[in-house]
């Protein structure tokens, strides 16, 4: 240890000796040393986590910590192309407008929310996402493998919603006149619609920051979407 370079900036050191660590701290007029186990060692790098706070892109926060990193992503309102399975299985490739997509993604479960607005912020409130296959806000991917939360992957959660066809699951509640969104979104491709009526999103109390804590904070919010 006599012969090591200690970063001037460094506040504290671990080393690994044969059979026991040792964790050293520094001040200005003092060191302290302390013998940890192992046991001690894992505890502490299990409980660490990092988290970027709240940033001003598409990738709005993203979280780091053993029970599961957490993204929070947006998708600009605009013009998408999709594929829909209807009744008697009718396979369309419908190209219309959807509202201000916001996903959040913990570990390798994914939600999804709409929002009527362009920008979104910790405070934009949420509404019910206007597609099938999504139950409460959470999305089912059938048998399509989801990959682990991160900000290299989060492109690809985003190509698997649109890649992947939708059908008939959870498809009612989602929009305000249809019972079933799939016909929503067939008349928006049929009318050739440029923007995404706002009147059809059914709009919750709850606030992106909510739905940040709900999940990944784990602490309550309106769960009704």
């Amino acid at each position: 240890m006599e012969h090591s370079v200690i970063p001037p900036d460094a506040s504290a050191a671990l080393y690994f000796l044969p059979g026991q660590y040792l964790f050293e701290t520094f001040g200005e007029n003092r060191q302290s040393l302390k013998a940890l186990s192992s046991v001690q060692v894992t505890r502490a790098f299990r409980d660490l986590q990092t988290d970027t706070g709240w940033l001003d892109r598409r990738v709005l926060r993203y979280r780091e910590a053993a029970d599961g990193n957490a993204i929070l992503s947006y998708l600009p309102a605009g013009v998408r192309t999709i594929t829909v399975a209807f009744p008697g299985d009718r396979i369309e490739t419908l190209t219309l407008p959807l509202p201000t997509l916001i996903l959040l993604g913990k570990g390798r479960d994914y939600y999804l929310w709409a929002s009527s607005r362009s920008k979104v912020s910790r405070n934009t409130r949420l509404a019910v996402a206007p597609l099938p296959n999504i139950g409460s806000g959470k999305i089912c991917f059938g048998k399509n493998e989801v990959p682990d939360t991160h900000p290299s992957t989060i492109s690809t959660v985003w190509k698997l919603i649109f890649d992947a066809p939708f059908n008939g699951d959870h498809s009612t509640g989602r929009c305000q006149t249809e019972n079933d969104v799939r016909d929503l979104l067939e008349k928006l491709a049929a009318d050739n619609v440029k923007k995404f009526p706002s009147p059809q999103l059914i709009m919750s109390s709850s606030t992106v920051e909510d739905a940040w804590a709900s999940i990944v904070a784990r602490t309550r919010y309106d769960s009704r979407f």
